[in-house]
């Protein structure tokens, strides 16, 4: 008998912002037109509804896997995201991926086409967590694009995080950023949301680069191909581990996070 293919709820952080709600939609919206076979629900860790754990007990029983719409592994993906999968299994974050890099990059390219210029340096700027190792995507985000600029441009672009709500040990102006790479001599700084979707944050970011005399801030992450094609490879890769239905493959430990996968294929 052939086992039920799992369904995908795709878990979103959840927003005050009508822009993010819709952005997230949007982004579904792609994912379903790659794969229109495969089922995808939406749920939210805060502000929305359903919750991850109502979109779970909304499919009586059925295979699903949790595709967390996170960028680091801050206190949704370690604390809450545990504690409301039930039987369902949850992917990693999206964060790191080649294809995180490459919507990054295209971001980029969206912006600088705006202005006319290339930029010889850029700042990733990410929201921030307070918890330990949340901030360790957006590093490995940072370096990611680095390598992947310098080949593409054969120059060194350098690229730089900056953490709005971080602790005390890694948070960072964008401000200051900005003054260190001028004072190494670049004179095109880019402003890069590590962000999901716009909001209040994305806003600040463009106000403070603005302030800052910076190039140009690109658009957040969103509704774009290579984010839609990631979130079916984190869905694809968590479904390898065990056939539908089996539990075998949930229950294992990642960062010492319960139900996380913590098998290759999920990084």
């Amino acid at each position: 008998m052939a086992s039920l293919s799992p369904v995908l709820i795709a878990a979103a952080h959840g927003s005050r912002e009508a822009r993010a709600q819709t952005e997230t939609q949007r982004l579904l919206a792609r994912v379903r037109a790659l794969r229109p076979t495969l089922r995808v629900e939406a749920a939210f860790f805060d502000i929305h509804r359903p919750t991850v754990d109502e979109a779970v007990a909304a499919l009586h029983g059925a295979p699903a896997i949790v595709v967390p719409l996170l960028l680091g592994t801050g206190f949704h993906f370690t604390v809450d995201l545990p504690a409301l999968l039930g039987p369902a299994r949850a992917a990693h974050t999206l964060a790191p991926h080649p294809l995180l890099t490459e919507a990054l990059v295209h971001r980029l390219r969206e912006a600088e086409s705006h202005t006319g210029l290339p930029a010889d340096a850029v700042i990733l700027a990410a929201a921030g967590s307070r918890r330990p190792g949340g901030n360790d995507s957006c590093y490995a985000a940072a370096r990611h694009l680095s390598t992947v600029l310098r080949a593409q441009r054969r120059a060194p672009v350098p690229v730089r995080p900056t953490l709005l709500c971080a602790g005390p040990e890694e948070a960072r102006s964008l401000a200051r950023t900005a003054q260190a790479l001028r004072a190494e001599g670049r004179t095109r700084i880019a402003v890069l949301p590590y962000l999901m979707a716009p909001g209040r944050f994305s806003d600040r970011l463009a106000a403070e680069a603005d302030r800052a005399g910076c190039l140009c801030t690109a658009r957040p992450l969103g509704a774009q191909a290579s984010m839609a094609r990631l979130v079916l490879a984190r869905f694809d890769a968590c479904a390898r581990l065990a056939p539908a239905g089996n539990r075998a493959g949930a229950g294992v430990i990642r960062w010492g996070v319960p139900g996380v996968s913590d098998k290759a294929e999920c990084r």
